[in-house]
């Protein structure tokens, strides 16, 4: 299965709702709706053997558009950095596990700096109870009446990561929650969202050639179309969780970009 995606935004919304809707078999609303966030977006699933049709479709009407495979790259697929250093010819990334990544300055594709969220929401059953007058039965003691109601809580979560391309297909991820930013020095900075601001700069300054992108940092915080995002667990009878999170979204998204970079799709 694909996604079709466009990884630039038309030139003309307005011009391009209806001819986007008839390649794909869409609803004018469809399109926009899925258009309302800009750019880059997902548009429509394909079967394997379709997808290349659509994409040539809207390539027709000047479109930066491509296909992804449905399930894009995830953390598994990445190194996953703990540790960092900025050399003089190049980027160091170590994960945990021990494994490394060297990337030349002149090697990086891309950097792109995002966001994702993660929520939980809890629906609690309980169950009170209260006297409602004296029993005609017996020995005349209390009524005792209960009633259920459903208790609802929500937390959520937000965490900036970095998104690291390799012009050879080398990928890392930096997270807020699992980098050591003790590696910035005397640049690091009083909080992990100011740390991830200033790794930013920093390869940007170090990398200036390589393709450098806040978006996701919005984008990557919706629930897009497509994008597998949920699980219910019910742990008991009285409570029930769900675990959301925008991370297939941004996952999704950061692989459009990064294949819309080597297509020259992008910049």
């Amino acid at each position: 299965m694909k996604l079709i995606a466009l990884a630039r935004p038309p030139a003309s919304l307005d011009e391009s709702v209806k001819p986007i809707a008839a390649a794909l078999a869409l609803s004018p609303a469809e399109v926009r709706m899925r258009l309302a966030g800009g750019a880059p977006a997902l548009l429509a699933p394909a079967a394997d053997g379709e997808a290349a049709g659509l994409v040539a479709k809207l390539r027709a009407l000047k479109l930066a558009a491509l296909a992804i495979d449905a399930r894009a790259p995830t953390d598994r697929q990445r190194l996953v950095a703990r540790r960092f250093a900025f050399g003089s010819s190049g980027l160091s990334l170590a994960a945990r596990s021990g494994e490394t990544l060297e990337l030349p300055w002149g090697e990086l594709l891309a950097v792109l700096r995002g966001a994702r969220e993660t929520r939980t929401d809890t629906a609690r059953t309980e169950t009170t109870y209260r006297l409602s007058g004296i029993s005609t039965v017996g020995l005349g003691l209390p009524r005792i009446s209960s009633q259920e109601h459903t208790v609802r809580s929500s937390e959520s979560s937000l965490e900036q990561v970095l998104l690291i391309y390799g012009k050879g297909g080398e990928q890392a991820l930096v997270a807020e929650s699992l980098v050591d930013f003790s590696c910035l020095g005397k640049a690091m900075q009083p909080s992990s969202s100011m740390n991830m601001a200033e790794l930013a700069r920093l390869l940007k300054a170090k990398a200036p050639s390589a393709f450098h992108d806040d978006r996701l940092m919005r984008m990557g915080r919706r629930p897009l179309p497509f994008m597998l995002g949920a699980e219910l667990n019910v742990m008991t009878d009285q409570v029930a969780v769900e675990h959301s999170s925008t991370a297939a979204s941004l996952d999704a998204l950061a692989e459009v970009m990064r294949q819309a970079l080597a297509a020259g799709l992008l910049p």
